[in-house]
Protein backbone atom coordinates (compact mmCIF):
# COMPACT_ATOMS: atom_id res chain seq x y z
CA UNK A 1 0.00 0.00 0.00
CA UNK A 2 1.30 3.85 -1.03
CA UNK A 3 2.01 5.85 1.52
CA UNK A 4 -0.15 8.94 1.49
CA UNK A 5 0.83 11.67 3.51
CA UNK A 6 3.54 13.39 0.84
CA UNK A 7 1.29 13.40 -1.50
CA UNK A 8 0.28 17.13 -1.22
CA UNK A 9 3.97 17.43 -2.74
CA UNK A 10 2.59 16.81 -6.17
CA UNK A 11 0.12 19.82 -5.77
CA UNK A 12 2.78 22.14 -4.95
CA UNK A 13 3.67 24.70 -7.60
CA UNK A 14 7.73 25.11 -8.19
CA UNK A 15 8.68 28.79 -6.81
CA UNK A 16 11.76 30.37 -7.92
CA UNK A 17 14.18 30.89 -5.39
CA UNK A 18 13.78 35.11 -4.95
CA UNK A 19 9.98 34.21 -4.46
CA UNK A 20 10.71 31.75 -1.32
CA UNK A 21 13.05 34.71 -0.17
CA UNK A 22 10.86 37.18 -0.18
CA UNK A 23 7.67 35.33 0.83
CA UNK A 24 10.19 34.46 4.17
CA UNK A 25 10.92 37.77 5.04
CA UNK A 26 7.78 38.95 4.48
CA UNK A 27 6.62 36.68 7.32
CA UNK A 28 9.84 37.66 9.29
CA UNK A 29 9.21 41.39 9.07
CA UNK A 30 5.06 40.82 10.04
CA UNK A 31 6.44 39.41 13.44
CA UNK A 32 8.33 41.35 13.81
CA UNK A 33 6.42 44.45 13.25
CA UNK A 34 3.51 43.07 15.04
CA UNK A 35 5.95 42.66 18.44
CA UNK A 36 6.52 46.17 19.65
CA UNK A 37 9.14 47.29 19.93
CA UNK A 38 11.19 45.57 17.03
CA UNK A 39 14.40 44.16 17.81
CA UNK A 40 16.69 47.06 19.07
CA UNK A 41 20.41 45.66 17.94
CA UNK A 42 19.77 47.66 14.36
CA UNK A 43 19.54 50.61 15.92
CA UNK A 44 22.19 52.84 17.82
CA UNK A 45 22.16 53.97 20.58
CA UNK A 46 22.05 57.40 19.58
CA UNK A 47 19.00 56.85 17.46
CA UNK A 48 17.64 55.21 20.45
CA UNK A 49 17.46 57.97 22.54
CA UNK A 50 15.67 59.97 19.30
CA UNK A 51 13.23 57.23 19.10
CA UNK A 52 12.69 56.88 22.92
CA UNK A 53 9.55 58.38 22.94
CA UNK A 54 8.14 56.04 19.46
CA UNK A 55 9.72 53.36 21.49
CA UNK A 56 7.19 53.29 24.36
CA UNK A 57 4.29 51.83 23.28
CA UNK A 58 2.91 50.18 19.78
CA UNK A 59 1.64 52.52 17.14
CA UNK A 60 -1.40 52.52 16.01
CA UNK A 61 -2.13 50.36 12.54
CA UNK A 62 -2.88 53.80 10.49
CA UNK A 63 0.70 54.90 11.50
CA UNK A 64 2.09 51.56 10.77
CA UNK A 65 0.27 51.31 7.21
CA UNK A 66 1.62 55.13 6.45
CA UNK A 67 5.25 54.01 7.92
CA UNK A 68 5.15 51.05 4.89
CA UNK A 69 3.63 53.30 2.19
CA UNK A 70 6.83 55.23 3.00
CA UNK A 71 9.13 52.70 3.33
CA UNK A 72 7.90 51.61 -0.18
CA UNK A 73 8.72 55.10 -1.61
CA UNK A 74 12.20 55.31 0.10
CA UNK A 75 13.21 51.65 -1.36
CA UNK A 76 11.46 52.93 -5.00
CA UNK A 77 14.02 55.86 -4.76
CA UNK A 78 10.66 57.95 -5.14
CA UNK A 79 11.78 61.28 -2.95
CA UNK A 80 9.58 63.52 -4.18
CA UNK A 81 6.43 61.47 -3.31
CA UNK A 82 8.08 60.30 -0.17
CA UNK A 83 8.43 63.96 0.92
CA UNK A 84 5.26 65.02 -0.24
CA UNK A 85 3.50 61.94 1.83
CA UNK A 86 5.45 63.49 4.87
CA UNK A 87 4.20 66.56 4.49
CA UNK A 88 0.85 66.65 3.92
CA UNK A 89 -0.33 63.48 5.76
CA UNK A 90 2.36 62.71 8.48
CA UNK A 91 0.85 65.57 10.60
CA UNK A 92 -2.36 64.32 10.34
CA UNK A 93 -1.87 59.89 11.00
CA UNK A 94 0.70 60.94 13.83
CA UNK A 95 -1.63 61.92 16.38
CA UNK A 96 -0.47 60.93 19.83
CA UNK A 97 2.97 60.87 21.49
CA UNK A 98 5.47 59.53 19.90
CA UNK A 99 3.79 58.78 17.02
CA UNK A 100 6.03 60.37 14.83
CA UNK A 101 9.29 59.02 16.28
CA UNK A 102 7.39 55.79 15.86
CA UNK A 103 6.50 56.41 12.24
CA UNK A 104 10.21 57.04 11.44
CA UNK A 105 11.61 54.28 13.56
CA UNK A 106 9.13 52.19 11.39
CA UNK A 107 10.65 53.59 8.13
CA UNK A 108 14.09 53.27 9.19
CA UNK A 109 13.57 49.78 10.54
CA UNK A 110 12.08 48.36 7.28
CA UNK A 111 14.16 50.03 4.82
CA UNK A 112 17.50 49.01 6.95
CA UNK A 113 15.33 45.26 7.44
CA UNK A 114 14.82 45.18 3.38
CA UNK A 115 18.93 46.27 2.53
CA UNK A 116 20.28 44.31 4.89
CA UNK A 117 17.94 40.83 3.11
CA UNK A 118 19.42 42.45 -0.18
CA UNK A 119 22.84 42.02 1.15
CA UNK A 120 22.50 38.98 2.70
CA UNK A 121 20.83 37.70 -0.39
CA UNK A 122 23.56 38.20 -2.90
CA UNK A 123 23.06 35.53 -5.17
CA UNK A 124 19.35 35.69 -5.37
CA UNK A 125 19.85 39.21 -7.39
CA UNK A 126 17.67 40.62 -5.52
CA UNK A 127 16.49 44.39 -6.64
CA UNK A 128 14.96 47.17 -4.99
CA UNK A 129 11.28 46.29 -6.84
CA UNK A 130 11.37 43.05 -5.25
CA UNK A 131 12.22 45.03 -1.88
CA UNK A 132 9.00 47.37 -2.43
CA UNK A 133 6.71 43.88 -3.55
CA UNK A 134 8.55 41.89 -0.01
CA UNK A 135 6.69 45.34 2.18
CA UNK A 136 3.71 45.15 0.09
CA UNK A 137 3.70 41.08 1.27
CA UNK A 138 4.53 42.16 5.26
CA UNK A 139 1.66 44.61 5.16
CA UNK A 140 -0.68 42.04 3.86
CA UNK A 141 -0.02 39.86 6.39
CA UNK A 142 -0.32 42.52 9.26
CA UNK A 143 -3.84 43.56 7.65
CA UNK A 144 -5.41 40.06 6.82
CA UNK A 145 -8.83 40.80 5.84
CA UNK A 146 -10.95 37.52 6.81
CA UNK A 147 -14.26 37.12 5.16
CA UNK A 148 -17.29 34.88 6.83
Amino acid sequence: MRERRWDFLYDVQKQPVREVILERFADALARELQAWPPAAEWVSEEAARRYRAGLATAPRPEVVRLALELARLDLAREHEAFDERMRNDAGGTCRADGEREALQLLVLFVTEQCLSLKEWAQGARLSRADLVRAVGLAERRLFRVTLG
